[in-house]
This record gives structure tokens, sequence and C-alpha cells, in this order.
């Protein structure tokens, strides 16, 4: 089926059912084949005998989407609910799956990746059957496409999933309900739930094309994208220092890995700055990549991520409702910047497991606010740290080399800067929630000073889209 046709028809079908829910509370968004009009409702009556099966696939597909666009347990989504439970099984499921396919090729044509629409069925839905659901639409969305138009990143994104098997043909939703040990209704109103959470999803930048608009290459991308460049040879190198800090139970060991980290990737903007020039400043130009930041403590965890990103001259924007910040730079530069945040997230949540498995019983060391001012320490303190290290690294090269490097970097931040204004606009500073804790202040402090690190204040504020 053509994406543009699966398109046309998700739009037309949410279109018809926000009209018909406008014609009034007090009557049947349906006709007359549909409930009374009294709030108890009378549920789905079939329709006259020799009515073309047609009329009834469309009346499943609008009560699917008026169902998933009113609010959990109005009214009118259960009258919805209750009458999609009373048609025919077969041709529900059809129409569910149709809706589903429809609106995960809208999502993709609207920016969004495997990976990141596989976590939002995760964290979007009320049931982890919910979640299920959307990623076997993934799963069936793309055994249902030509190799040859989906582009290998895409494929590798997917691939790396782990999505449940589906063979391409109809029925899969069926399946998913006798799996799931649902009878009708449950099926229903857990499919009512997933395809809510997916109408509600905004719009977001393209980092992949989507597939079914190209070719399997990767049309020249290759290094001048995160994933691209994420093939670097030096990258290969932060790699293993920082699967080697992550893994080690000696603190002064992963201090000097994860230095020895940020060492090397300061070193590596340098040097690409020294030996492209001002010349070929412009042959490379800024690249996103989104990077989830799952609960708990997203906040923390995102002021972490922003630190890391400053540090390696790359930008982040958090996305509060999606719980994903959005991490700009050059390719190799954002590329690092996602290792390092990873294996320092790794390292702060293990050194806070160590302080509560060391705490006395009946501590507060497992609060909230306790671990949120744990990790904003930890951060603050990495921050500093991060910043030493590219002063000693800016020093050194310039004392061996001269400071013909600096424009270069310098212009590739304003060029970071034009991008970021181009695509989000103005944006916005929040506090950090969590509350404050002394004991998990200081807990974090001591968690960074066994790391030797030695920091100055960093604002405790987040950057989001206006």
């Amino acid at each position: 089926m053509g994406k543009n046709n699966r398109s046309r028809r998700a739009a037309k079908a949410r279109s018809k059912a926000k009209a018909r829910s406008r014609r009034g509370r007090g009557a049947p968004p349906f006709g007359s084949g549909w409930g009374t009009g009294a709030p108890s409702g009378s549920g789905w009556r079939p329709p006259p005998q020799g009515e073309p099966i047609f009329t009834q696939a469309e009346t499943a597909r609008n009560l699917l989407v008026l169902a998933a666009m009113e609010h959990r347990g109005d009214r009118w989504q259960t009258d919805a609910i209750d009458g999609l439970a009373a048609m025919p099984a077969t041709l529900v499921y059809r129409e569910v799956e149709t809706v589903l396919l429809d609106q995960v090729d809208v999502l993709w044509a609207g920016g969004w990746q495997p990976a990141e629409l596989n976590r939002q069925g995760r964290l979007g839905c009320p049931t982890a059957a919910g979640g299920r659901l959307v990623s076997l639409a993934i799963s069936a969305d793309h055994a249902g496409r030509r190799s040859a138009t989906v582009d290998q990143r895409w494929v590798a994104q997917v691939e790396g999933l782990d999505l449940p098997a589906v063979n391409g043909r109809p029925g899969w939703v069926s399946r998913w309900a006798d799996d799931e040990g649902f009878d009708r209704r449950q099926t229903v109103s857990t499919v009512v739930d997933a395809l809510a959470n997916l109408l509600h999803l905004p719009r977001l930048d393209p980092i992949l094309p989507p597939p079914g608009s190209g070719t399997a290459a990767t049309d020249g991308a290759g290094r001048n994208s995160a994933a691209g460049a994420a093939a670097d040879p030096v990258l290969d190198r932060i790699r293993s220092l920082l699967a080697k800090a992550e893994s080690t139970t000696f603190e002064a060991e992963a201090t000097a890995l994860t230095a020895k980290a940020q060492e090397l990737m300061t070193r590596h903007a340098i040097d690409a700055a020294l030996v492209h020039g001002n010349a070929t400043a412009g042959s490379q130009q800024p690249v996103a990549l989104r990077i989830p930041v799952d609960p708990p403590y997203v906040d923390a965890k995102s002021l972490l991520l922003q630190t890391v990103a400053e540090s390696g001259r790359c930008r982040a924007v958090f996305h509060t409702k999606l719980a994903m910040s959005t991490v700009v730079g050059f390719p190799a530069d954002v590329a690092a910047v996602e290792l390092l945040f990873t294996s320092l997230l790794v390292q702060a949540q293990s050194a806070l497991a160590e302080a509560a498995r060391r705490a006395p019983a009946g501590t507060r060391t497992r609060s909230q606010p306790y671990r949120s001012a744990f990790l904003l320490s930890y951060t603050e303190r990495i921050g500093d740290r991060l910043r030493e290290i590219n002063e000693a690294v800016f020093a050194e090269v310039e004392s061996e080399h001269g400071s013909s490097f600096l424009p270069v970097l310098r212009s590739r931040s304003a060029t970071i800067d034009d991008y970021m204004q181009e695509k989000f606009g103005e944006l916005a500073s929040s506090r950090v929630r969590g509350g404050y804790d002394a004991a998990g202040w200081a807990g974090g402090r001591v968690a960074a000073d066994n790391a030797q690190l030695r920091f100055g204040d960093l604002p405790d504020e987040v950057v989001t889209p206006a």
C-alpha cells in the first residue's frame, strides 16, 4: 500500500471523526445505526440486511479514531468501545490493522524513528499490552516494506529492537489478542489506548529518510551523520575506554579512563579543525541526534546530557513531554557525546546504588529528593571536570601548534547556533524539579570527589523548546 494513500486515509478518518463528534454531545455521532443518544447508549446495531460490508468497515474505522480522540473513560469513548466490541471480530481486527499501519506511516513521515516510536509505545500506553501492540505494528509495517526502498540505517534500527515477528499478512492483531488472553472488549479497549497514544504524538524533525522515500543506500550521508561517524576509529577507542570505566570496580581507574575518553574527544575535534582549516570548514554541516532520557529523574539526567553536550561542543534541547533530548553538533562530536553521556549515566547510577547499599537501614537514600539531589550534584562536578580537561588539552595543543584551530571551532559553534535557531527558534530554560536533599547533595559530591572531580557551579536549568 502506498505511503501517500495511507497518509490520506488516516487524515480522512480523523477528519470524519472530528466532524461527527462536533454534531453535539446529545446526538449520536454515527446516525441511527449508532446508539440512541441517551447517556447509557445502546451500542452498535447491525446494518440493514444487504447493506454493503464497506459501510461497516468505515463505521468501525471511524469509531476507532473517535474513541482514541476522546478522554479516557469518557462516555462517548465507552459507547464507541461497546459498539466496536459488538461488531464482527474479523471486521474490527482488520480495520484495527489498517488504522494502526496508517498512523505508523503518518508518524514516519512526521520524523519519528522506529526506536523512538517503540519506546513511546512503552512509555505512553497505560498498559504493557498496549506497548506490545505498538511494537507489533512497527514490525508489521516493516514486514510490508520493500527492502530496496528502506534506508539501511532504518533497517539496522528496526533489527536492533528485537520486535515480535510478523509475516506481513493480515491477522496479527487477532493473534496478539489471543496471546494476551483478552476478550473482545479488553482487546478493543487496549487498541484504543494504543491508538490514542499514537494519534497525539507531535511531529519531529526528520533525522533519517522514512521508509519508502528513497533507496536502501544511505544517500551519501555516511560519515556526515552521527550514525556514520560512529564508525570512526577514534570513537572506537573512546567507546572501549568508557566500557572499561563502566565495568571496573575501582573508582580511580574509572576516573582515569573517563578523563582519557574526554581528552580524546577534545583532541579529535581539534585535529579535525587543524586538518580542515577555514577553507573547508563548511564541508560538514551540523547533524541532530535524539537521545532518550528515561524516567525516573529525567530532569537531572537531561541536565547531565546538556552538560556533556556543552563540553563536547554540541547543544542539547530537552523535550519534556517526550522524555527525549535532541543533541545538535558536528557528526563525530554528537556521536562522542552520546557515548560519554551513556557511560557517565551508568557510572552515576552505580555510585548511587553503592551509596544506598552502604547506608544504614532506615536512611532516606532511596527517596526521590535524595536521588535527584545526588544526580544534580554529581552532574555539577562532572561538568567542571570536563571543562578542566578541555582547557588543559586546548593549552597543550596551542603551545605545540599555535591557535589556528580556534577560529575554526568558533565558526563551527556559530554554525550550530544558526542551526538551533532555524530548527527550534527561541528556547526556554526551566528549573530542575525533584526537590532538595542535603544528604543527597553531599552524597553526589562525595561520589564526584572519589572520582577526583573538581568543579565550579553549573546552572541548575535545562533547555527546552519555548
